[in-house]
């Protein structure tokens, strides 16, 4: 089933105020507020065109190739691009703003390039050195994220043993980079009554000290929200908040986002996004998709899922999440990791968060009500389990369009998997970073070549010609889509390595899934995701066309300004 990304000829020529060609209308004054020329505009429309100028008015999009003599107003503001490029606003197709904001007040354990914890005792040293700058108050933790046992030195967990050298009197927890895992410290696990006769919560695992039942601190999957508490543990101020938010706009604006994903929002983050976009902080899309324990309560509340964004705010549907992440050996598979954790036989293969007649029956309702549903679904036996409870579930295959379900991650997804998904218009959203973060870890660890050449495998999604889209589940990986975008293309690891060539995107298959494939995923292909007559002036302005660039230089384009609804809200 082929997808349309195109208006109808017939709307274009109504709106359009430029020959319906891509031509001049050299006869026709065109009121504009600003005129963008001696650029390459990429367009991404259906036909692929380009155009040399640009022009906005309120917002939109009014004028294409038109010479900068036809423009009518006095005050028009010209702006020489100088060759630069301008592409569509870029679309976090997948991510977690909140948890963006939440962590700029976080210790980074990230380990080099984005930090310097690249081995636990150094791990512990940045724990130590973050709190020496901080004053914790009464009953606060100490917070860090962004570790990765795969890229430490010792390639293991760090434990409550590890943290307790920070203290023994504090509680702290620090997150996985995949927000899939936590570890607390001593303090933590006796706050939270965890101890060798606690059971494991179900769809998670308290891991244990080898040959014992004494809980090492390391928490996996559902086990990790006993302590999310001690996130939130820091006391805010309506200052503070909207000073986060603030910091965390202006970051993604500075990769090029014009509208952003919260991918599994709590009640207390939409009833936050609702007050800063009625106090006119938002100046970016948040497209929330509440958790499903969330979104019941957000129903009983009163809320509802919309189309439409209020002071930049909507809910857009839900997120469901049916297991782990590759890296962290917790992503159900079919198939057995090539070196299991620690404490697991040979045939481990992860595990399900939710069981399938859980999952039958939440969907089952989604559908009824029209509800887009977003899941997470990492590893091949977490597909099958969606694909097998769609299976079940009699629905007429023209609801499917209306609701575009999405595929979060699907990054082992194989291709009867990806043929299925066409069936129920369900789109692929690939975490194709973990190309370059993780292609070592899962080629030489996790899955062994074969597999992990396949990782978001993007080639056979466009060979069933499904408009997938790409992302970087930030804060998992920063917002950086240029990156993305490069990796995306040129499947490079860590070492250089290439992984998965057969797997390779296009230059503007790249840029498409950030963009008008992105749009299509979110029901704004009508005003968003390609720059075209009468959609919305949600643009970025490159120093180099990612098109005609060397593949191998993508990565070295930089964004030099951003505008969201013909307003420059970045600027280099």
């Amino acid at each position: 089933m082929k997808r349309q990304f195109t208006i109808p000829t017939s709307l274009l020529c109504a709106f359009s105020l430029v020959a319906c060609n891509g031509s001049s209308n050299k006869g026709t004054p065109v009121d504009a507020d600003t005129v963008f020329y001696n650029g390459q505009i990429i367009t991404m429309d259906s036909n692929e065109t380009t155009a040399s100028s640009l022009a906005v008015k309120e917002g939109k999009i009014v004028g294409l190739n038109v010479p900068v003599s036809n423009y009518s107003a006095s005050d028009v503001e010209l702006i020489n691009l100088d060759n630069q490029t301008i592409v569509p606003g870029f679309i976090d197709a997948h991510g977690h703003f909140s948890m963006v904001a939440q962590s700029i007040n976080y210790a980074n354990l990230a380990p080099s390039p984005v930090g310097e914890s690249d081995s636990i005792p150094l791990l512990v040293q940045s724990m130590q050195e973050f709190w020496e700058d901080r004053e914790l108050a009464e009953g606060q933790w100490l917070v860090g994220t962004g570790y990765d046992d795969s890229l430490l030195a010792e390639q293991t967990h760090p434990t409550r043993y590890d943290l307790d050298q920070v203290s023994t009197e504090v509680p702290i927890v620090i997150v996985h980079v995949s927000f899939h895992l936590a570890v607390v410290n001593s303090k933590a696990l006796e706050l939270l009554e965890i101890d060798e006769s606690t059971i494991d919560p179900e769809g998670g695992k308290i891991v244990r000290v080898e040959g014992t039942n004494i809980p090492n601190g390391v928490l996996e999957e559902t086990a990790m929200y006993l302590a999310m508490g001690g996130l939130e543990s820091a006391p805010q101020t309506p200052e503070s908040t909207i000073e986060a938010f603030n910091l965390a706009q202006e970051y993604y604006a500075s990769f090029g986002i014009t509208t952003i994903q919260d991918g599994a929002a709590s009640p207390a983050s939409v009833r936050l996004y609702e007050s800063l976009g009625n106090n006119d902080v938002l100046y970016l899309d948040i497209a929330a998709y509440p958790t499903w324990d969330a979104y019941t309560i957000l129903g009983i509340e009163g809320y509802e899922t919309s189309r439409e964004y209020t002071n930049n705010f909507r809910i857009a549907g839900v997120k469901m999440i049916l297991d782990g992440s590759p890296q962290g050996k917790t992503a159900f598979m079919t198939q057995p990791y090539l070196n299991p954790p620690a404490g697991e036989s040979n045939d481990y293969v992860g595990y399900s968060t939710l069981t399938k007649t859980f999952l039958e029956q939440k969907l089952r309702g989604y559908l009824d009500s029209g509800t887009q549903f977003i899941i997470h679904t990492n590893g091949d036996a977490s597909v099958d389990m969606l694909l097998d409870t769609l299976d079940g579930i009699t629905v007429e295959s023209d609801d499917f369009e209306s609701i575009r379900p999405v595929s979060i991650h699907s990054q082992t997804s194989r291709d009867d998997q990806l043929k299925r998904m066409v069936e129920y218009n369900m789109i692929p959203s690939f975490f194709s970073a973990h190309t370059y973060f993780w292609g070592d870890w899962h080629r030489d660890e996790v899955f062994g070549l074969e597999r992990a050449q396949r990782i978001s495998p993007t080639r056979s999604a466009s060979n069933f010609e499904i408009p997938y889209t790409t992302h970087n589940d930030s804060p998992v990986v920063d917002p950086d889509i240029i990156r993305l975008i490069y990796n995306t293309v040129n499947r490079v690891t860590r070492s250089g390595q290439t992984l998965g060539d057969a797997q390779k995107a296009t230059p503007y298959e790249a840029l498409a899934s950030v963009t008008k494939n992105a749009a299509y995923q979110y029901f704004e292909d009508d005003t968003k995701g390609t720059l075209e007559l009468g959609k919305i002036a949600d643009l970025v302005i490159l120093t180099d066309n990612p098109l005609t660039i060397s593949p191998e230089k993508i990565n070295q384009i930089k964004v030099v300004k951003t505008y969201k609804n013909g307003v420059n809200v970045y600027q280099q």
